[in-house]
């Protein structure tokens, strides 16, 4: 299982998409992908397609704050409700002109990062971003922390949790979760699943929204035939020849899934978890969300060990206690984030015994295992 997670620090434009805090994955075939491409009958550069679909964010695995009234161009470029244009997509002539912050380049600032305990083969690998910049002023504020876990487990290999925090500007503003697919997933209340099954692969994914709640999230796919590369009315179509496409590596993608919450609000707080397995031999874990105070996350059950991640609702670093209850007699492996660098303790209820944690400054988060039970940790 491969997973990559992006968070771009500067735009350099060109053939640089608009893909701040973008992720993709693959697992015996590609279940998140990039959409679009630059082939076809509407594919060239410059062409409507790449203007108004391939090259924005609406094509990848990223968020939208959709304000109907946004300009991004004079130049043919609509409203895709996704990140702005640096500098209006005109390039830096050099490295003075890039840096200056008044031509908005910076789109972006890494907030966090880790991998481990084992450095070769790493239980978890963590990714913070803060991608305002990344976008207009109708956002105040836009945090992506990813989660990518190694199950160790043949049926269940991987995990990835990302967690969002998106305030806008006006809570009229509707916010959007994407997950583009090459194939049609299968979307039920707040669970999707995807598929995989182009040139012999088997690959699958599994999607289960915590966030926004049960009540208040639309979960929903949009695509086919018609619509393949839908923005908000339009399609902007790039069709490929059927025998070249079968051929070629290309995976232009025809659906996606798209979460919003269905009630107008300035914040909003987005938690998927995403399983990888085989769908010829299906394996899906429980999943749960996790509350702790000024925390949340989730608790994904596996037969040996349940493995959690917890993280700050503001993605705000904290030295405050940390408190939270998994249940069970399995192990639990767990990380927490978004905490103040120092030594920490961690302490399960009715154990003498305390775990001695190093929080650095790159990471601010602290890994360990212990069994299932009531646990703090405190600075």
């Amino acid at each position: 299982v491969i997973a990559e997670m992006k968070i771009n620090e500067y735009n350099f434009v060109n053939h640089q998409h608009l893909d701040a805090g973008a992720f993709q994955i693959y697992g015996k075939g590609a279940l998140a992908v990039d959409s679009g491409l630059y082939s076809g009958s509407s594919g060239a550069y410059g062409s409507p397609h790449c203007m108004n679909y391939y090259w924005r964010t609406i094509a990848h695995n990223s968020l939208l704050v959709y304000d109907p009234s946004e300009e991004f161009s004079k130049r043919g470029y609509g409203n895709d409700g996704g990140q702005r244009l640096p500098n209006g997509r005109s390039e830096a002539r050099d490295l003075a002109v890039l840096l200056a912050p008044q031509n908005g380049y910076r789109t972006g600032k890494v907030l966090a990062h880790s991998f481990g305990p084992d450095p070769q083969t790493p239980d978890f690998t963590l990714l913070q971003g803060d991608i305002t910049d990344a976008y207009s002023k109708k956002a105040r504020e836009v945090k992506r922390s990813f989660v990518f876990l190694n199950l160790h487990n043949p049926q269940v290999p991987a995990a990835m949790v990302v967690f969002d925090r998106v305030v806008s500007a006006d809570p009229g503003f509707r916010k959007y979760w994407l997950l583009h697919t090459l194939e049609e997933p299968r979307v039920e209340s707040t669970s999707a699943v995807v598929d995989c099954t182009q040139h012999g692969n088997s690959g699958r994914l599994n999607l289960d929204v915590l966030l926004p709640a049960a009540a208040n999230a639309d979960l929903a796919k949009v695509g086919g035939p018609g619509k393949e590369f839908w923005v908000f009315g339009q399609n902007y179509a790039n069709d490929v020849d059927p025998q070249r496409l079968e051929r070629s590596s290309m995976e232009p993608g025809a659906w996606r899934i798209e979460l919003s919450p269905r009630s107008a609000a300035v914040e909003d707080l987005f938690l998927n978890v995403m399983q990888v397995t085989d769908r010829q031999s299906p394996g899906r874990w429980p999943v749960r969300r996790l509350d702790a105070g000024e925390r949340v996350g989730c608790v994904i059950e596996g037969p040996d060990a349940a493995w959690v991640v917890l993280m700050h609702k503001s993605s705000q670093r904290s030295a405050a206690p940390v408190r939270f209850a998994v249940s069970g007699q399995r192990p639990a492996r767990t990380l927490v984030t978004d905490l103040e660098p120092g030594r920490w303790n961690a302490q399960r209820e009715g154990s003498a015994e305390i775990l001695e944690l190093l929080v650095n400054e790159d990471s601010g988060a602290a890994w360990f295992e212990g069994r299932a039970g009531t646990w703090t940790i405190s600075r």
